[in-house]
């Protein structure tokens, strides 16, 4: 929110200036007015021609220092404020702005009628200096990624391009993300619709504990990322025009910035990938760093269920790997070695299937 004193010192300065140059102005033409009118009162002239140029320009400034004010929030009013770098975006902003009015305006004080080309320079200094400060503090989220700042930056002019992903509500509540983006290896800028987020606060307000513990677990996932300042997070409130479907929503604003998808729902990932999406998936990522196990590998682990096919029984290594054990189903409860025999591939993850040692079996 503006604040009224600043728009007041604006005004008053651009009135100033104006004032000032009709002023010049008035004295210059007071000797013209002389000649045409009275010959011989050349000084009460000037006077008169003086103090109706102030009068004019009082007037006049106070309207277009007003209309200065309107102009530069109207081209404003697109851009969201970034609290944490607006003082120094401003400040750099208004520097560049005068910088750029000297620049420019040196030639013209060279011109003759100095009386007029002074106010004049002075006035379009003060509008771009004012210009480029309040751009610079409504842009500052996109100088805060310019230099590597992380955190939220909530901004209305969008982040495109391939350091670009969208975020849903799936990889925010598997949490992994926020474990990735720790170590380094996830960059660039997050995106996170507001429709992904109140979906995932409607689960963490769930009547059912168990979905408003995901919930409340997706919401700690953006918070952290927010808070620890992992990577930059951009809140996106606006809607997509003419889509109803969440997948097929996000599917839009992907194309629309050119983004990834970060992604944890494997049927999203296939569509999104059919439409041509780069797809970055969390169990994706698990399986490349997962350390590898090969069939003739022998893993210990807790028989922990009886498996779907009779006499199977069903363990997970540390990292999650489901293993199905033949003729382990008399094992639930116990801890044994398994000899793997195969690997099968899936897009949700990998399964091993193997037998107890000789000497572990029934």
């Amino acid at each position: 929110m503006r604040r009224t004193g600043e728009v007041s010192l604006v005004t008053e300065l651009v009135r100033l200036t104006v004032v000032l140059s009709l002023t010049a102005a008035g004295y210059g033409l007071g000797t013209v007015a002389d000649d045409a009118l009275a010959p011989g009162t050349e000084e009460t002239t000037r006077l008169v021609t003086s103090v109706l140029g102030a009068l004019v320009g009082y007037l006049a400034g106070g309207i277009l220092g007003r209309a200065v004010v309107r102009g530069v929030d109207s081209a404003s009013q697109r851009l969201a404020q970034v609290p944490a770098v607006a003082l120094v975006s401003a400040g750099i902003g208004a520097a560049l702005g005068a910088f750029i009015g000297v620049a420019l305006l040196v030639p013209v004080l060279l011109l003759p009628f100095q009386q007029v080309t002074v106010p004049i320079a002075l006035l379009v200094l003060i509008v771009l200096a004012y210009a480029g400060y309040r751009l610079g503090a409504d842009r500052g989220g996109e100088l805060g990624r310019f230099v590597g700042l992380r955190g939220r930056l909530e901004v209305r002019t969008p982040s495109r391009g391939r350091g670009v992903k969208v975020v849903d509500s799936s990889a925010l509540i598997d949490g992994r993300i926020a474990e990735v983006a720790r170590t380094g290896f996830l960059d660039g800028t997050l995106v996170v619709p507001g429709f992904v987020l109140a979906e995932v606060e409607r689960i963490a307000e769930h009547d059912e504990p168990h979905r408003a513990k995901l919930g409340e677990r997706g919401l700690a996932t953006l918070q952290t990322l927010q808070d620890e300042g992992l990577v930059a997070v951009e809140i996106d409130d606006d809607e997509v025009a003419g889509v109803a479907e969440v997948d097929a929503k996000l599917a839009a604003l992907c194309r629309d910035r050119r983004a990834g998808l970060v992604t944890a729902d494997v049927e999203l990932a296939r569509t999104a990938e059919r439409s041509g999406i780069r797809v970055l998936n969390p169990n994706a990522l698990a399986d490349a760093v997962r350390s590898p196990v090969l069939p003739g590998d022998r893993v210990e682990l807790r028989v922990v269920r009886t498996g779907r096919e009779p006499k199977q029984g069903v363990g997970y290594l540390e990292d999650g790997t489901m293993v199905v054990v033949e003729d382990g189903a008399e094992l639930v409860g116990t801890s044994v070695e398994v000899d793997v025999a195969s690997i099968v591939q899936s897009r949700t993850g990998r399964m091993l299937f193997g037998a107890p040692r000789a000497g572990d079996g029934p």
